[in-house]
């Protein structure tokens, strides 16, 4: 395995095609939005590649020394094979000395995705992520917070999240 980060525009059909599949619509940004923030300087797009295979796309943001996993996800068809792991591990050494979050949909035994969202967790944690003391709403979905690296703040969530959804937006996020 040879996880290599290409611009998502060299994949873009793959990455739409994942991005629409793998994130539900209420959680979805538009997807040009994604595009024009990298274009901006705000966020790291990318397809991830197995010695030139598409196998998945991440986007990332951040100010400082704190970067969010805004999206992150493996094709379908290879998940389980142990990819999740090494692009977190890819991430970690491409943003070394930073501190990288991710929001995750709390587990809630009333869930209809209960059993995903244990799993989904318990990957997160294996892969060294630690909950945060906070939960934020983004557009009516509540989510935790996990980190690896260090501990992240609610201010330091805000900020991020204000400079890349801009002013509309930001309003709709709010701490419990």
């Amino acid at each position: 395995m040879s996880i290599d980060f290409v611009p998502a525009e060299d994949y873009r059909n793959e990455v739409k095609a994942l991005y629409k599949s793998a994130f539900p619509k209420e959680e979805q940004a538009p997807f040009r939005l994604l595009f024009k923030r990298e274009r901006q300087g705000i966020a790291d797009f990318y397809a991830v590649v197995d010695e030139g295979e598409f196998v998945g796309l991440t986007l990332l943001t951040g100010l400082d020394d704190v970067v969010t996993l805004f999206f992150f996800a493996i094709d379908d068809n290879l998940r389980g094979h142990g990819y999740g792991t090494e692009v977190l591990t890819a991430l970690k050494d491409k943003y070394d000395g930073k501190r990288i979050f991710i929001c995750i949909e709390p587990i809630e035994k009333d869930a209809p995705n209960y059993k995903q969202r244990v799993k989904r967790k318990a990957f997160y944690k294996k892969n060294g992520f630690k909950v945060m003391p906070f939960q934020v709403k983004e557009a009516g979905v509540t989510y935790d917070i996990m980190s690896v690296g260090g501990d992240v703040t609610f201010k330091e969530y805000e900020r991020i999240t204000k400079r890349f959804f801009g002013r509309v937006l930001y309003f709709f996020i709010k701490r419990f």
